[in-house]
């Protein structure tokens, strides 16, 4: 009997996994004495995109996610060494997913999944190593976990588990989850692609803990997800979490979203004429926006940051014309707005990713 796949899947799977990105979690896995070929035979491979790097064809996301699967059943260790006490079994995700669908809102779900995570993990919890809190105005929440005791090295892995578990979340209310800040416990990795990936926005690093913070609208969302859901998501988890996330398909935010498009040089519609394209009167878009937490001016500044971060990842354009491109007059101006946006001027991001030619290429692994 055929599966019903939800139309917000099939969306999502008409972008393949560059064969950069394949090989980028082979080289990884190169180095532990795995079985590669039992990998890429398991997973549907017809060659070594490590061996054949004349080979340009992109995996499926059926195929990336297989390969991840049979890697986690090779470690034994579902976030590939990512939690720094012991390795977590393949299947604690689903089952820690489960423990949340029975909750009516999100709040809920996070506490419920950290107290299986609490009974779960072989380090003995302090209550500071894992929490959610909100702060004293009621806009932001802070998701915090594991500060002590890991080697500095390993926080940044820490911190990229936790942009893994928001996109979780995000699936199950439907909504992206945009991190408004993110607090490392240790240094600045040399390559920092991996954490970009999860987090555009401003990193600080040497911090008391690895943190995350977003509006706490998002922990009143409803679970908008069920079993039968879940157990079509479960197989291709790995490139839903990892490289493609399939949360905010049916939220205002995403509608948005694919309305502004890339092209930026254009003037983009007002919340006025955003009603009408949105068919909504202007109270309810903004309520809906109010409840996603987030705002019109925020949504564009996130697709020019995001649009900015891509153009900045090669040197085929210089900063001014990619602060044209973003329909800025005055560079100064993008200079101001990108630093504001990621922490970061877009010189020194461009230099960051350009530094090590041909690392943090491949695939985020935690």
């Amino acid at each position: 009997m055929a599966v019903r796949t939800p139309k917000s899947i099939g969306q999502s799977m008409e972008f393949p996994v560059p064969a950069a990105l394949t090989r980028g979690l082979l080289a990884n896995i190169d180095t532990r004495g795995l079985s590669k070929e039992r990998l890429l035979w398991r997973a549907g491979f017809a060659h070594d995109p490590l061996r054949d790097r004349a080979q340009t064809d992109r995996a499926s996301p059926h195929q990336y996610s297989r390969l991840c699967a049979e890697l986690f059943r090779q470690l034994d260790d579902e976030t590939m060494g990512a939690m720094p006490d012991a390795p977590t079994p393949p299947g604690t995700l689903r089952l820690i997913a489960l423990s949340m669908l029975s909750s009516r809102q999100l709040g809920m779900a996070m506490h419920r999944a950290m107290e299986f995570n609490a009974c779960c993990r072989a380090r003995k919890q302090r209550p500071e190593d894992n929490r959610l809190q909100i702060d004293s105005s009621g806009r932001e929440a802070t998701l915090t976990y594991i500060g002590r005791d890991v080697h500095p090295r390993h926080q940044h892995r820490v911190l990229a588990g936790l942009g893994v578990w928001l996109r979780f979340c995000g699936w199950l209310i439907g909504q992206e989850i945009d991190v408004t800040r993110a607090c490392c416990a240790g240094p600045q990795p040399p390559v920092m692609d991996t954490l970009r990936h999860f987090f555009p926005g401003p990193i600080v690093f040497d911090k008391g803990s690895n943190a995350v913070t977003f509006s706490a609208r998002h922990l009143e969302a409803d679970i908008l997800r069920d079993e039968s859901q879940l157990a079509i998501f479960m197989p291709l988890a790995p490139y839903f979490l990892l490289l493609a996330p399939d949360a905010a398909h049916c939220s205002t935010t995403a509608r948005i979203r694919r309305i502004l498009g890339d092209d930026f040089r254009r003037e983009l519609p007002t919340f006025e004429a955003l009603t009408g394209l949105l068919n909504m009167s202007a109270r309810t878009l903004r309520r809906r926006l109010e409840r996603e937490g987030m705002s019109y001016q925020r949504i564009k500044d996130n697709a020019r940051r995001d649009r900015a971060i891509a153009l900045l990842r090669t040197r085929s354009q210089s900063i001014s014309a990619v602060a044209e491109d973003l329909g800025f007059s005055d560079p100064s101006a993008f200079h101001r707005s990108f630093k504001k946006w990621t922490g970061q001027s877009p010189g020194s991001f461009r230099e960051d990713r350009l530094a090590r030619p041909g690392q943090g290429a491949g695939a985020p692994v935690l």
